[in-house]
């Protein structure tokens, strides 16, 4: 016990309020990590807010006196330390120190208003007594039955026996614990239970009763058997994903290999080739590789959950009593159908792939003639999976633009100059400041300005054709068709959508919960990045979908998340973070792929990606535009603008050939880099 009270005492400093020098109340954490009572944290709020009312009110942490954004400053100050997240470790440790509190003291001698040490626990009445309430509770005769043990040699054994005690709390009833069972509903019932639902039920038994009918070890061995087979099939299948994994690693280096030998044979014709094909064989590799990660993970969590019932079950039957085994049983045989349907499900999913390079049956006798390398095969056998899958990556070269170099990775060439345009007209008030770009076939720019609360729609030769303007600025915009696009106005929280044909005409407006900055659209979906710290998903019609929380501490994903960039080709979803210089990659899931930074980088904004899947990130303040892979890591700094006093804000990609448009924040004017070879 003496253990035990030492451990209570170090679990109590940490629970601790740094403020009030008293046990948490209310746990709120900041981004900085540190955690203080909600009023504490209010009170402190109050005298050390910063910049009240503005964007960029903050206060500093009472600790390390790091600065924290408020989340929303329109909201009244009495309420900026309740919109800040609890901290849930915290206010789990809080729940189990109270708990075992309640476990080393005398219950009945606690509601008596004493302080007793505990040194026996009933198991039925899920008490703990000194041994003057012990006795007292062995002289009524229905409780002299009861399994009361000896917990003075080890108080957390009592704690996990309360725990586990649970278990006989109704789950409509809290309050009521279960007593009856109803075999008309094969459901488990409390006293209010059987009184409200099953007062007409035929068949309703006491707990006792069911325990003359039941054989508990029994039952208990055969839902053990079921679990090893489920974890079992589970291991097979996650075994047969990383075998096909293994298998396409091998295919991928067999048909680098391949591909190099045709290359060496037609080799004036295959210069031009050769890229695509790898690039459509990394791809195809990629893409399957993360698949195949994405059901191991989730077969893997499939087992833990098996296991993880499987530990309770031992816990229950070591240590629960007659009534909870009972209990313990039903519910994990009611969960039975649910782990076949999700193996089912989980099974399902799963497709045999070989990857295989097909040479292109001209390539032998028609050298001069040959359009296309081969292409990369996705072959889906039938063997132990349901479903079959044939996918071919078609290989066929895209003409590009004679005037640009097609020799060398793009991510070995550099950043020439070549042009620059205007991107003022002569009704604006301010100077420029175009947040985003888009490119349509038809060769037109539109262009958003933020500061001229305008967008503005250029012809090829960079003239503005037309403009709309609005009451509050605009940030960010989406093609939805070839005519229509939609733009972000953040203050109105509003989305409207714009119909360009031969004018530009405001078709729908669509209303956010948040002020919404970047937008994409994906598979007929509006993705919304916002400064609630979260990124929202909407239908065409303006409905959310989902919330993907971005979890803005202690992880950091994001503070401020604004730009939005969608990779159809890869399936990827690219943010920035203006306020933690950070690019965050997510799958289509919303898995975090990977988070960049870099120590050049300050207040990151526009992205775009090229033709090889290489990413090119703005940093603002840093005056700079990155060139990064594919797997998020720093290739070179493309652009730098140090010496001419430019913030890049936006940059976009011409998609027939190897230039891109980068805007700058509070310029007039808008320039055009080609991606040439180094001459040597």
């Amino acid at each position: 016990m003496a253990t035990a009270s030492q451990g209570e005492a170090q679990l109590s400093e940490r629970l601790q309020c740094p403020i009030c020098l008293d046990r948490f109340k209310a746990p709120k954490v900041l981004p900085c990590g540190h955690t203080y009572c909600a009023k504490c944290l209010q009170s402190h709020i109050s005298n050390n807010v910063t910049n009240r009312s503005t964007p960029q009110a903050c206060f500093p942490c009472p600790v390390c006196r790091a600065d924290t954004p408020l989340p929303d400053p329109n909201m009244s100050i009495d309420q900026w330390a309740e919109s800040l997240p609890v901290n849930i470790i915290v206010s789990s440790l809080m729940d189990v120190s109270a708990r075992k509190q309640e476990v080393y003291q005398c219950k009945p001698c606690t509601n008596q208003g004493k302080k007793s040490l505990a040194t026996y626990f009933c198991k039925d009445c899920a008490r703990s007594m000194c041994i003057s309430c012990k006795q007292c509770h062995d002289e009524f005769p229905s409780l002299s039955r009861h399994n009361v043990v000896n917990v003075s040699d080890n108080a957390d054994y009592c704690f996990v026996t309360a725990d586990i005690s649970t278990l006989q709390a109704c789950q409509k009833h809290y309050s009521k614990r279960i007593k009856y069972f109803c075999e008309d509903h094969n459901t488990l019932c409390c006293n209010s239970c059987v009184i409200l639902e099953h007062r007409k039920c035929e068949r309703v038994c006491t707990i006792e009763d069911m325990l003359k009918l039941f054989d508990i070890d029994k039952k208990s061995q055969e839902i053990e058997v079921n679990m090893a087979k489920f974890k079992d099939h589970l291991n097979q299948i996650i075994r047969k994903v990383k075998s096909n994994s293994d298998t396409i690693q091998m295919d991928k280096d067999d048909i680098l290999g391949h591909i190099h030998s045709v290359k060496a044979e037609v080799i004036a014709k295959l210069q031009k080739l050769e890229d695509k094909v790898i690039e459509s064989l990394e791809s195809a590799h990629k893409s399957e590789k993360c698949n195949f990660q994405n059901h191991e993970i989730k077969g893997r969590r499939l087992k833990t959950a098996i296991d993880n019932d499987r530990t309770q079950l031992d816990i229950v039957m070591t240590h629960g009593s007659e009534v909870q085994k009972i209990i313990m049983l039903h519910n994990l045989n009611q969960n039975e159908p649910k782990y076949v349907r999700a193996i089912s499900e989980y099974q399902n999913e799963i497709k045999d792939v070989n990857i295989r390079f097909v040479v292109d049956e001209h390539l032998s006798t028609f050298i001069n003639t040959i359009n296309e390398m081969g292409k990369i095969c996705l072959i889906g056998k039938h063997e132990d999976f349901s479903s079959a899958c044939l996918k071919a990556v078609d290989t066929t070269f895209q003409q590009v633009s004679t005037s640009i170099p097609i020799t060398g990775h793009l991510k070995e060439r550099k950043a020439v100059k070549v042009s620059e345009f205007k991107v003022n007209t002569s009704s604006d008030i301010n100077v420029c400041h175009i947040s985003h770009v888009l490119l349509f076939k038809d060769s037109r720019k539109l262009l958003v300005d933020y500061s001229n609360y305008k967008i503005k729609l250029s012809g090829q030769n960079h003239k503005c054709q037309e403009s709309m303007k609005f009451q509050e600025r605009p940030w960010s915009a989406c093609s939805l068709s070839d005519t229509e696009v939609a733009v972000t106005i953040p203050v109105q929280k509003t989305i409207q959508i714009i119909q360009i044909k031969d004018k530009m005409v405001k078709k729908l407006e669509i209303t956010t919960r948040f002020e919404c900055w970047g937008v994409a659209a994906v598979k007929d979906q509006l993705v919304i990045t916002t400064r609630g710290h979260i990124v929202i998903i909407l239908d065409m019609h303006g409905k959310e979908t989902r919330t993907v929380h971005t979890d803005m501490y202690r992880s950091e994903k994001h503070l401020v998340p604004n730009f939005i960039k969608v990779d159809t080709t890869n399936s990827v979803i690219y943010i920035s973070d203006e306020t933690a210089h950070k690019l965050v990659a997510y799958s289509m899931t919303w898995d975090v792929l990977f988070t960049y930074t870099n120590q050049n980088l300050t207040n990151s904004t526009g992205i775009d990606i090229d033709r090889e899947g290489n990413i090119y990130l703005c940093g603002y303040n840093s005056q700079c535009v990155q060139q990064i892979s594919a797997e998020g890591k720093i290739i070179k700094v493309l652009i730098s603008k140090k010496e001419e006093n430019k913030k890049p804000l936006d940059i976009i990609f011409y998609r027939d050939m190897d230039s891109f448009i980068v805007t700058y924040g509070k310029c007039d004017i808008a320039e055009v880099y080609e991606l040439r070879v180094s001459q040597k």
